[in-house]
């Protein structure tokens, strides 16, 4: 009987320590360029393309309802963005109408759409979007041949 028994605690002996040998190899199964974060899974040690380029974030966002007015609306998408908003006293006198205009209703909801686009889709077909990666500011710029639009606007 103790020969039995020293046999089951042999076999149950080397089973465990095969499984610890096993266990501590896991992270040989992830590749050059992987770390293991699971027990089957691994992941890249290079940065997402969102971490990269900040813009390309997907957003998809339902403004609050005190948020009503165009400017209001681009400031809070780029609220934990990485981004902010080039200084009123730096940017062309024009952004000030545009951020000044009321937030359409059909644009409270935006997304799923990256950020670069739902920030040029808030500043419309007559603005164009200026990023300054350095500093990672925003602003926007008058298309040129929308000035005629903007001469018509309420006094």
């Amino acid at each position: 009987m103790t020969r039995i028994n020293t046999q089951f605690m042999r076999t149950t002996l080397l089973a465990v320590s095969g499984l610890l040998a096993l266990s501590l190899n896991v992270d040989s199964h992830a590749g050059d360029g992987e770390v293991q974060v699971g027990r089957y899974q691994s992941a890249a040690l290079d940065p997402s393309d969102e971490q990269i380029d900040l813009l390309s974030n997907i957003v998809d966002i339902e403004f609050p309802e005190e948020i009503n007015t165009v400017g209001q609306a681009i400031a809070h998408l780029l609220n934990g963005s990485g981004y902010r908003l080039l200084s009123a006293k730096l940017a062309e006198s024009n952004r000030s109408h545009l951020f000044a205009m009321p937030l359409p209703t059909v644009q409270r909801h935006l997304g799923p759409l990256r950020l670069r686009q739902a920030l040029e889709l808030l500043g419309g077909p007559a603005h164009h979007l200026v990023v300054q990666p350095t500093y990672r500011l925003v602003s926007f710029e008058l298309i040129k041949n929308a000035s005629s639009a903007h001469d018509c606007s309420d006094q």
